[in-house]
């Protein structure tokens, strides 16, 4: 994996919450720290996206998705990623 430096801009109370993190020994560094949580954060979002789908599917097994059925689900997915 390519990784390239990026600067961030935190308030106090997040840097102090990364800085504890490290300091208790669940983190080697703050950027393993922010690289967790952006795991966990994309984690998330694909694990609502997942439900979502699932919601949209959800009693139909008995019969074919319609054209304007399909669409929809797509269009919430899309409209999902764009948060």
């Amino acid at each position: 994996m390519v990784t390239k430096t990026l600067q961030i801009t935190l308030p106090d109370e997040l840097k102090s919450f990364i800085r504890r993190t490290v300091e208790c020994g669940r983190y080697q560094d703050e950027s393993e720290v922010v690289r967790e949580a952006l795991r966990r954060m994309e984690a998330s979002e694909l694990k609502e996206e997942l439900s979502q789908f699932e919601r949209a599917f959800a009693g139909g097994h008995e019969r074919a998705e319609s054209e304007e059925e399909i669409r929809r689900v797509e269009a919430a997915v899309q409209a999902s990623r764009k948060k």
